[in-house]
């Protein structure tokens, strides 16, 4: 008949073997700069710092792209990387050779870039600029085929509204 604190005693060898098995798999598994820098491995400092770049700063598409940086300057889109909208800037560029043309989202490619920020959605800061998409175009009374880039400049949305309004107005005048 077995002892009555056999149970426990299996229990207790089965946790000592659990301890032993963690012990020697910390010293084969975990890196050797584990805990160099706390609880993570220390040489993954090292590594991402020497990683090589792939995004830039809009200053590193202004030296070849002066003009459109300058619309972009005063656009309320001033603040946005230019990689967000094309693709990062070692695609395009290395060192200061072009080595591939930026992809630029065209038609409806665009249109649906654009609405990736600016369609109307619940909860989203109802100051910034939102659209309800159809309904915006029906509003302004154009063609519904029409992407964005008909009344806006991509770089400084707001920009050619002025002209647009400009335009409407003295159509009106002319009408009246």
């Amino acid at each position: 008949m077995n002892s009555p604190f056999s149970f426990t005693k299996r229990l207790i060898l089965i946790f000592i073997v659990i301890i032993v098995l963690v012990i020697i798999g910390r010293e084969y598994f975990l890196p050797d700069s584990w805990g160099m820098y706390g609880n993570y491995r220390g040489n993954a400092v090292h590594e991402e710092a020497n990683r090589s770049l792939v995004y830039g700063t809009n200053n590193s598409c202004e030296s070849c792209h002066e003009e459109v940086y300058d619309m972009k300057r005063v656009g309320v889109h001033h603040r946005l990387s230019c990689e967000i909208c094309h693709a990062p800037v070692t695609e395009h560029v290395d060192g200061n050779k072009k080595i591939a043309d930026m992809p630029v989202k065209i038609g409806d490619a665009q249109s649906k870039l654009c609405l990736t920020c600016h369609q109307k959605v619940l909860g989203r800061f109802e100051k910034f600029p939102m659209i309800e998409y159809p309904k915006h175009l029906e509003d302004q009374d154009v063609k519904l085929t029409h992407d964005c880039n008909v009344c806006h400049t991509v770089h400084a949305p707001l920009e050619s509204m002025k002209y647009i309004k400009k335009l409407r107005t003295l159509k009106e005048k002319v009408q009246e």
